[in-house]
């Protein structure tokens, strides 16, 4: 999925992109794939592997440790919905993001229940780990936050910024990728 969503932010080389929320940094190293400057930022050491060799930050998305216009492409995946104040976050990343630049997320859509997840990890016959790592997402965005296209708006919007693109993820759309410039 990380992979995809590197993908779909369509980055470009040289690009300087912040993986906000980053937990471990594969989202950051598919970044650096593309040839961009990748830094990742997590609240929690536990969680930044240093053996990716890219800046990793312990840092909070509230408080970001960034000059105003720093990065090109800052992406957060999986993070807003578990925040209880996503809409200073997205406010937050928007001062990091220069001028033209692109904040893209990924979030659980307004589809993700645990019922649906149940029902992809059935059809993918998906067991072990990968069953339960799904079916823990689903009752994560239950208890939290599910993004539809409107709530998306809403949000970015309300940080000064306007949805550029939407698209539905896994399975029957049980994910949201969308970007805002």
């Amino acid at each position: 999925m990380l992979a995809a969503f590197a993908r779909w932010c369509q980055p470009q080389p040289g690009w300087r992109v912040l993986d906000a929320g980053s937990g471990p940094g594969a989202l950051a190293a598919n970044l650096a794939a593309y040839g961009c400057q990748s830094t990742a930022l997590d609240r929690l050491w536990r969680q930044i592997q240093p053996a990716l060799h890219m800046p990793m930050i312990l840092g909070d998305v509230y408080a970001l440790p960034f000059a105003d216009g720093a990065f090109d492409l800052v992406a957060a995946s999986n993070l807003l919905f578990l925040l209880p104040e996503p809409e200073r976050a997205v406010k937050a990343l928007h001062r990091v993001l220069k001028p033209g630049g692109i904040l893209a997320m990924l979030n659980p859509s307004e589809q993700m229940s645990l019922t649906a997840a149940q029902a992809l990890a059935t059809r993918r016959q998906l067991a072990g780990a990968g069953r339960t790592s799904l079916l823990n997402y689903a009752r994560r965005a239950e208890q939290h936050a599910r993004w539809s296209e409107q709530d998306v708006c809403v949000l970015f919007e309300a940080a000064g910024l306007q949805l550029q693109r939407t698209e539905l993820r896994m399975g029957p759309g049980l994910v949201r990728f969308a970007a805002a410039a």
